[in-house]
């Protein structure tokens, strides 16, 4: 069975912001965590199904070059591993959040 795996940013927003959005969006309680590698604090979510959700900082890696260097205005990144299209669609339809990546593997 495929997987999909997408991604979202969103400019000028923290990660308590947007995972407030995404919480309320999808319905779920998002746990928060603190990675030095992640950037400090971050919020994730795993479903039954072994859907996970996970909202980072776009934070600058001991090069100077940003986790996901090909949307460096992104200020936050919401993940989506092992997905639903389902979730995929909500989330694409909140205008502070931009689809910057979706693939099926």
């Amino acid at each position: 069975m495929a997987s999909l795996f997408t991604l979202f940013g969103a400019k000028g927003l923290g990660v308590p912001e947007v995972g407030r959005l995404v919480s309320e969006v999808l319905g779920v309680d998002l746990e928060m965590r603190e990675s030095s590698y992640k950037g400090g604090e971050y919020f994730t979510h795993r479903y039954a199904d072994g859907a996970e959700i996970s909202i980072e900082g776009n934070v600058l890696d001991e090069d100077d070059v940003h986790v996901e260097e090909g949307f460096p205005e992104y200020s936050t990144l919401i993940y989506l591993n092992y997905s639903r299209l389902e979730l995929e669609e909500r989330l694409s339809r909140v205008k502070e959040l931009d689809l910057l990546r979706s693939e099926t593997v």
